[in-house]
């Protein structure tokens, strides 16, 4: 396996332990008093933004390769780590 293929399952692992998280996030608005509701679900949208981001620089990633493959990998790896922190941040905030 080359680092691509490693990296694209690592990845691939990431966006489907986020989705479980902000799930799990959402699964609490419904027990949430309504102060709480209202900005959870605000988060929530944000999250999911950040993650259609990842994911469409994800999709892009995939189709290039060279030296093209490692710019876009680093722009890729910012808004995962800006997702993977705000994702912390919430879960932390509405535990």
């Amino acid at each position: 396996m080359d680092k691509k293929d490693a990296y694209r399952e690592k990845l691939d692992a990431q966006l489907k332990e986020w989705k479980i998280k902000i799930d799990q996030l959402e699964s609490r608005v419904a027990s949430a008093s309504s102060e709480v509701k209202d900005e959870l679900i605000k988060e929530i949208e944000g999250l999911r933004r950040q993650k259609t981001v990842v994911r469409e620089k994800w999709n892009e990633l995939q189709k290039t390769g060279g030296e093209t493959w490692d710019k876009m990998k680093d722009g890729l790896e910012k808004a995962s780590t800006e997702l993977k922190e705000t994702l912390d941040k919430v879960i932390n905030r509405f535990k």
